[in-house]
């Protein structure tokens, strides 16, 4: 099984190193969100993604209307009421309206980030031990001699960030294999072609998809960085051991599809009127 700690590491160390000092201390506070959110959405996501949608975006209308009264010489409260009322209206419309199509689009988001998620752990893990495993020298002399680097290089190496790290690896695993790049945007593009079409036209199974792998993301993601604050050390256990935590993920999530199935069954006498 490959071992997943050298991408761990750098993607812990990506997190830690974008999110703003302040944040960093409050890491608990905002990993128990995280979780509290993400077990939202693996229970209730596709439940309530539509009334939660419309009043998202009719929320974002009544700003509009009330930036586009205050801008059109509307200063009293009135007018600016009425101007942020018409476009809640408006945009509140609209996404009821256009419901099927947000679905297909967060569908198709979710399924080229799980698409390309397989594809790099079948591609691009595979590559990692060996790149690791690369000692940075020079050569000369038509590549029989070998310079070693010095203390200040050597430093400079273990000191790079996270991008260019990722940079590097895709530069050396492109190398290796030369269709990745083609490939990737190929897997990455028919995902999201995919994620649309089967969103449109299936829109109850995909969003309960949809909302289970971002519920079960949010959680796994609140709850490997809860565990490494309270014991340092242990995402990399966890990484060296990718089968039990794909486990754990998965039943996670197949938990999660199976309550939103039943949530979202519709009731004897909704299916008669239907059909009537």
């Amino acid at each position: 099984m490959t071992d997943l700690s050298p991408i761990v590491e750098h993607v812990r160390d990506f997190v830690v190193h974008s999110v703003p000092p302040g944040m960093q201390e409050r890491a608990v506070v905002v990993a128990a969100v995280f979780l509290a959110v993400g077990i939202g959405l693996s229970v209730l996501g596709a439940k309530l993604a539509r009334p939660v949608l419309t009043v998202f975006v009719a929320s974002v209308g009544g700003l509009a209307g009330v930036f586009f009264a205050r801008n059109a010489g509307f200063h009293e409260p009135v007018g600016q009421v009425i101007g942020g009322a018409v476009g809640m209206a408006m945009f509140g419309t609209v996404a009821l309206l256009t419901f099927r199509i947000w679905v297909g689009v967060i569908t198709a988001l979710v399924l080229s980030t799980i698409a390309l998620g397989s594809f790099g752990y079948d591609r691009l893990a595979p590559h990692v031990a060996e790149f690791e495993g690369v000692v940075k020298s020079s050569t000369v002399d038509g590549g029989q001699k070998y310079v070693i680097p010095t203390p200040a290089e050597q430093q400079s190496y273990r000191d790079r960030t996270p991008g260019q790290w990722a940079q590097e690896f895709w530069t050396f695993a492109t190398g290796k294999d030369a269709n990745l790049g083609v490939h990737s945007r190929l897997v990455g593009t028919g995902a999201l072609a995919i994620g649309l079409f089967l969103g449109v036209v299936a829109m109850r199974w995909m969003l309960i998809l949809s909302t289970s792998a971002a519920g079960t993301l949010l959680v796994t993601s609140g709850v490997a960085t809860l565990v490494a604050h309270a014991v340092p050390g242990s995402y990399q256990a966890f990484a060296r051991h990718p089968g039990i935590l794909g486990m754990g993920i998965g039943a996670f999530m197949v938990t999660s599809l199976i309550l939103q199935t039943l949530l979202t069954r519709k009731a004897p006498a909704e299916k008669a009127e239907a059909a009537v």
